[in-house]
């Protein structure tokens, strides 16, 4: 009986043991600890990891409050002065990572403008080193100091285009091939990208860095207008500020410059605090095109280059009211030949960057 009973009794202890450890095996796991965003200092300020991920992303942008103003502007009773409103949200979202073939990108830009309650696409494009693929703002969109110059057609600033630019301490080269798209239904709803487009245009340009001044010399071509733009910038650290200047020709009105046959334009950056700049401009406009000064006038084919001139002058105020607040006042001057008076037009801003 004494056996018995002690086997009685371990077989107790046993199955009190293998309780125990099977309540254990069903108790929940603690939660593991929340992964935190991580700043990611590898491609400038304002970039955190994707959880998760070796993604790094920025997200950035702008609110702006703007008010335009021009002296007599068709449209309006008897050619008076107009004024108009506008409200624009922007955001820019950029993800990068380092590869083996070099630093990946994906950006995308979104513009919402209220005065036609649309939000539009301003910028999509995927990057692997020097390569760039995507709808960009091309060369021509770089202009000089200021708001006086005009420094392109208006419609030719953005592509679909495929892109490289290979760089060389102070020096660099680069080449687009240019897709246009088809604005001509541009006011019909619904038909602004709805047409296939076999309009094509190459460009290339070099750009150098020598102490404080540089320099680009940009050519492109447009083989459905059968012409050709040159231009050439440079900028120079003068005084307490900045001196830029450029000179553009085009052979024939075409998507890359279709103001005039030439045009020679400079402007000067005065810094006067860490928080005041202001910056007067001048520009002239030999031979204009049948779109005049108006880069957002008629279609640009057929409109050939004329006999008139133009010049235009005007001067740029910008403040920084606080830091990531600045505001901005814009005031030109135009005098087109064979106009009888000349025409005033700016505006008034308020932006708020983050």
């Amino acid at each position: 009986m004494n056996i018995k009973s002690l086997l009685i009794g371990s077989a107790a202890a046993l199955a009190a043991v293998s309780g125990a450890q099977a309540a254990d095996a069903i108790v929940a796991a603690e939660p593991e600890p929340m992964e935190y965003v991580r700043v990611c200092d590898a491609f400038g300020t304002g970039y955190f990891y994707i959880p998760g991920t070796e993604t790094c992303l920025q997200i950035s942008g702008y609110v702006r409050f703007q008010m335009n103003f021009a002296q007599d502007v068709a449209g309006v009773d008897g050619d008076e002065d107009g004024y108009n409103y506008n409200s624009r949200g922007y955001i820019s979202l950029d993800a990068k990572s380092d590869t083996e073939l070099g630093t990946l990108t994906g950006h995308i830009d979104l513009q919402a403008d209220s005065n036609d309650g649309q939000t539009k696409l301003d910028g999509a494009w995927i990057q692997l080193g020097g390569f760039k693929a995507g709808y960009f703002y091309g060369f021509w969109d770089k202009g000089i100091n200021g708001e006086t110059d005009i420094n392109d057609s208006g419609f030719a600033a953005i592509y679909n285009s495929v892109s490289y630019t290979y760089e060389a301490g102070a020096f660099s080269a680069s080449a687009a091939i240019d897709n246009f798209n088809d604005f001509s239904d541009k006011d019909v709803p619904g038909q602004a990208f709805s047409k296939w487009s076999d309009d094509w245009g190459v460009s290339a340009q070099v750009s150098g860095a020598f102490g404080a001044v540089s320099a680009d010399l940009l050519a492109s071509y447009d083989f459905d207008a059968e012409a050709v733009a040159l231009r050439g910038l440079i900028s120079a650290d003068i005084g307490p500020g900045q001196l830029q200047a450029f000179g553009v020709w085009a052979s024939d009105t075409n998507r890359y410059w279709a103001i005039s046959e030439w045009s020679a334009a400079v402007s000067y950056k005065a810094q006067i605090n860490e928080k005041l700049s202001i910056t007067p401009g001048f520009q002239y406009f030999g031979n204009l095109g049948g779109t005049g000064l108006n880069v957002d006038g008629p279609d640009w084919k057929g409109s050939d280059f004329g006999s008139d001139d133009a010049w235009r002058a005007g001067v740029t105020l910008d403040y920084e009211i606080v830091k990531d607040l600045t505001t901005k006042v814009s005031v030109q001057y135009d005098d087109v030949d064979g106009e009888d008076d000349g025409n005033w037009n700016g505006f008034v801003r308020l932006q708020r960057s983050f």
